[in-house]
């Protein structure tokens, strides 16, 4: 995590200046903005994540359903002239129909043969197609898959407490860093229906606990998309009366953050910026990311090289 002292404004590497050699505020400015693209960004990572581990999940279901479907058929061979057909001893009457192995991959709702895309199944949520999420975070060479340190089934990797990160779950995790861009959006007092002169007030401490977020990959998916679609709109739209969900584009905008710094003292505040903000839950982020990555590893599934690293981190490798 990067310290507080550290300015919204460092990952403008240098000043950009104008013909005659002073600063174009306006370059400038444009430039700031684009910390709402990495900040949708970071939604948009997460959602890819959420996204590879229901493949592997419904990957997992064919799988079994596969394993299981070949026990019946060696049991339905065994003394039966028709292997897809279960008879009972005594008096041969069919007592079981045995799916052709040509069937079995249909039979998990929402996967189809071959790509095995994640369709839309009927829960209300438009699951689209995994497979170039799953192409950027999961590696191509699954032979590359570390062993598990802890086992678990892919269908509780979202959920399976962590032995290695203090019992956290990657559920917790995609929640809370979640709930820091939510808290940072949904204060904006137009947003609460409030003049936009009104005090702007953020506190993360306010967060969310025990909620579907944690234990329903689809409807984090969701979440992520809603808040990734309101920076998104912020970035291309200057006109907040424009935009479906208002949300201020002005960077330097004041924000009062109160935060606990002593659970044994009440939280104290601080004045900043929606800009100083905005970097900082992009960033946190990327910290909780490095936290699945760990967790993922744990349980036996890799995750490409360069998730979970700071901006400044892959900087620095770039200059070697």
């Amino acid at each position: 995590m990067a310290s507080a002292s550290e300015t919204p404004n460092e990952t403008v590497s240098q000043d950009v200046r104008s013909s005659n050699g002073t600063p174009d505020a306006s370059s400038a400015i444009q430039q700031q903005q684009h910390i709402f693209k990495v900040a949708a960004q970071s939604l948009q990572d997460c959602v890819e994540l959420l996204q590879s581990l229901k493949h592997v999940i419904a990957q997992e279901e064919v799988n079994e359903l596969e394993d299981a479907n070949k026990d019946i058929l060696q049991t339905a061979t065994n003394g039966s002239a028709n292997p897809h057909t279960v008879t009972n001893g005594a008096n041969g009457h069919t007592v079981c129909n045995v799916d052709h192995p040509s069937e079995r991959s249909q039979k998990v709702e929402g996967v189809s043969n071959g790509d095995k895309d994640i369709k839309h199944n009927g829960d209300g949520h438009d699951h689209g197609d995994t497979t170039s999420a799953t192409h950027h975070r999961l590696p191509s060479d699954t032979s590359v898959l570390p062993h598990a340190i802890t086992p678990c089934r892919r269908s509780e990797i979202y959920t399976k407490p962590s032995a290695l990160a203090c019992q956290g779950t990657i559920g917790k995790h995609v929640r809370h860093l979640h709930d820091h861009f939510r808290l940072l959006l949904s204060t904006y007092p137009p947003s609460k229906g409030l003049p936009a002169d009104q005090e702007w007030c953020v506190d993360y401490d306010q967060r969310s606990r025990e909620v579907p977020m944690e234990t329903d990959i689809d409807f984090a998916i969701s979440e992520m998309k809603r808040l990734r679609v309101i920076l998104e709109q912020c970035q291309h739209t200057e006109n907040t009366k424009e935009q479906q969900h208002p949300l201020s584009s002005d960077l330097s905008r004041t924000v009062t953050l109160r935060a606990t710094v002593d659970p044994l003292h009440p939280p104290i505040s601080f004045q900043t910026t929606f800009g100083r903000e905005l970097w900082f839950c992009s960033l946190h982020a990327v910290h909780h990311f490095a936290m699945i990555k760990v967790i993922c590893g744990e349980f036996g599934m890799a995750l490409t090289e360069g998730f979970g690293l700071a901006p400044s981190t892959l900087k620095n490798r770039h200059k070697h």
